[in-house]
């Protein structure tokens, strides 16, 4: 079975490609032993920090778990804009109660199954079965809140 990606692999990945001095640049680091302990093999090193990648992975599951991975599905489309250009829409603020937020999940569902119904093209429909599952997110959101 092969290894998972490691975010190691990605630092000596782009370390390789763009060398050590542009890392720094872009990093805003005065040396690259920083760099270089980013892009070592765990196998191989007694040092070994956390990265910026897994800093985010961290705080992205974070998210998830507080109930907006909404949020963290949008930071994740945000990375995806560098390969592509794309817009990437405004996450959506909680409505004031968990009855309005239930309301949003009716509607949201609604709208895509009268896409469903209609015969829509299959990426539309995808884009409103993603965006009642966001609406479904935000109410288990306002739900933790309420709750905790």
């Amino acid at each position: 079975m092969p290894e998972k990606f490691q975010s190691w692999q990605f630092w000596a990945a782009a370390k390789k490609l763009l060398g050590e001095t542009r890392l720094m640049m872009i990093l805003g680091r005065r040396n690259g032993r920083t760099i270089r302990t980013y892009s070592a093999n765990p196998r191989y090193t007694q040092q070994r920090c956390k990265d910026p990648l897994e800093h985010l992975h961290a705080i992205l599951s974070e998210l998830d778990t507080f109930g907006r991975g909404d949020i963290a599905r949008l930071a994740i489309r945000y990375l995806e804009t560098a390969l592509a250009n794309q817009e990437i829409p405004a996450a959506s603020e909680l409505q004031d109660t968990i009855e309005a937020e239930v309301l949003a999940d009716y509607q949201a569902v609604a709208a895509m199954q009268a896409a469903i119904d209609g015969e829509r093209p299959i990426d539309e429909v995808a884009e409103l079965v993603a965006a009642a599952k966001a609406e479904i997110d935000r109410t288990l959101t306002k739900y933790i809140q309420r709750t905790v």
